[in-house]
């Protein structure tokens, strides 16, 4: 009886066993398989104080897990005209991070001021790490000016249409200073939309900010990737801020000075700990000094 428990137990093991064995291969099988990915190419029209237009070019891959950059690209941008050697604005690769800029040449200026908007294809080659990929934009030409009357700051935004500049109303508009961490909004809104006239206004709310050493600020009206026009800003420096006058330390007492110029309040504290350190070790020492010397006469 017991014999046929246990030949039943082994039989029963090696069925576990062995439809084990598929599923683990078959799992193995599909670890190794890697992830689709998906090249894609992103690409935005920019124009900065109504100068020459760049653009900004990004390669990332989708897997799964997300969009990953990718970097060390080659990317080449046409105007107009698709995949036409006449029509080359350039070559850029992509930084480690993925992204580039690329400034459209003097050669193609005869052709920027025929029409009022113009389309940029971009391709990319099939390489190891990133497949073939292409992306266009249309961005019609723009002009964003900026102008204060007093304390009121106004920006107009125009398009080109024909021969002609026409407003663009509904347009948001963001009105902000620059500063180190990015653009500080000026006024209690995020953007302004413009009118029917193509403008939009606020009072620069931020009083006392400093500027720079002659007070200075630079006021920026953003457009941030508008399906018309792109991305067009537009700046001005007023002497708005608060003037940062810097005042060297050299030569006082501070804690970050040298240890000669240190504050004497520091000074005191740490001679005072040596010094009492110093007369507990030397108190014990005298102790211990006269304790030997009371054992040797009790001794005698």
């Amino acid at each position: 009886m017991k014999k046929n428990i246990a030949n039943n137990l082994c039989l029963w093991f090696c069925f576990l066993v062995a439809g084990h064995f598929p599923y683990q291969t078959l799992a193995q099988g599909d670890s190794a398989v890697k992830p689709e990915r998906q090249s894609i190419i992103y690409l935005q029209y920019h124009v900065r104080n109504n100068q020459v237009p760049f653009l900004y070019v990004q390669t990332k891959n989708k897997t799964d897990k997300g969009f990953f950059s990718a970097g060390k690209v080659p990317v080449s941008i046409y105007l107009d005209k698709d995949l036409e050697k006449d029509a080359l604005v350039g070559q850029v690769v992509t930084s480690e991070k993925g992204d580039g800029s690329l400034v459209i040449p003097p050669s193609l200026a005869g052709k920027w001021g025929q029409l009022p908007s113009h389309t940029f294809y971009a391709h990319s080659d099939s390489s190891a790490d990133f497949g073939s990929a292409s992306q266009e934009v249309t961005a019609a030409l723009s002009q964003l000016k900026l102008d204060t009357a007093g304390k009121t700051v106004t920006a107009s935004l125009t398009k080109k249409d024909g021969e002609n500049w026409v407003p663009m109303a509904g347009v948001d508009v963001r009105l902000t200073v620059k500063r180190y961490g990015g653009y500080l909004n000026i006024g209690d809104e995020d953007s302004y939309t413009t009118d029917s006239t193509g403008k939009v206004e606020a009072e620069f709310l931020k009083e006392k900010l400093p500027g720079d050493q002659s007070g200075k600020l630079e006021l920026v009206a953003l457009v941030d990737d508008n399906d018309e026009i792109g991305t067009v800003q537009s700046s001005m420096v007023v002497p708005w801020g608060i003037v940062q006058k810097y005042e060297s330390d050299f030569g006082k007492r501070t804690l970050w000075s040298t240890p000669r110029k240190a504050p004497v309040w520091l000074l005191l504290m740490a001679y005072g700990c040596i010094i009492s350190v110093w007369s507990v070790i030397i108190y014990l020492i005298t102790r211990i000094i006269r304790i030997k010397k009371l054992g040797t006469i009790g001794a005698k």
